[in-house]
């Protein structure tokens, strides 16, 4: 069996502050530094690579090379129409399952736990399973993600507001309570030398 092709591009390892922060995340509450949005921004298209599915002719040839090295391991190997049959079968409901988990380490993980030939749903429920924290990870790094271009959006907003609100004020006078002067009240400078 070869690996290379099973290999999809792994999920980048993330930072200790980024896994750390993700462990507890909760959307709401205070923001990340910008290094770790950064960092957020950066890894989800490889997350995104590595839970989307295979594309169909390639998932076909890794269940049969899989399947094949299954076979052989385990107490009651199918024969051969009956392997391919089996094949198809995993090829319907695999279509799902990411790449991630056609990696190198799920051919062990089926001769493991598998001592008889496996059903589909058996298969399908090992390799999902093998994704489970990839999934939850890219969960939180796409909220964690969300949040902040909902925090940039409302910087905006908050910006042309006040930008709105500078342009109207300047022409009002302003009581400022803080000196407690009515700014509409003093004239200015060159009034009072005209008088």
């Amino acid at each position: 069996m070869s690996t290379p092709h099973h290999a999809p591009s792994p999920v980048p390892a993330l930072s200790p502050a980024l896994a750390g922060m993700l462990e507890g995340f909760r959307p709401g509450g205070f923001a990340p530094a910008p290094s770790l949005e950064q960092e957020a921004r950066a890894a989800l298209p490889a997350y995104a690579r590595a839970l989307a599915p295979l594309p169909h002719a390639e998932l076909a040839r890794v269940i049969e090379e899989f399947a094949e090295m299954l076979n052989a391991g385990v107490a009651n190997p199918l024969p051969g129409v009956a392997l391919q049959l089996r094949c198809v079968a995993f090829v319907a409901a695999c279509a799902g399952v990411p790449a991630l988990a056609w990696r190198g380490p799920a051919v062990h993980r089926a001769l493991v736990a598998f001592t008889f030939f496996p059903s589909a749903a058996q298969l399908v429920a090992l390799l999902e399973a093998q994704c489970g924290l990839a999934r939850v990870t890219y969960g939180r790094l796409k909220l964690l993600v969300a949040e902040a271009d909902t925090r940039q959006a409302r910087a905006r907003a908050q910006a042309v507001r006040w930008a709105q609100w500078e342009r109207l004020s300047a022409t009002r006078a302003v009581y400022n309570s803080v000196d407690n002067v009515d700014y509409s009240k003093i004239r200015p400078e060159s009034d009072h030398n005209h008088k």
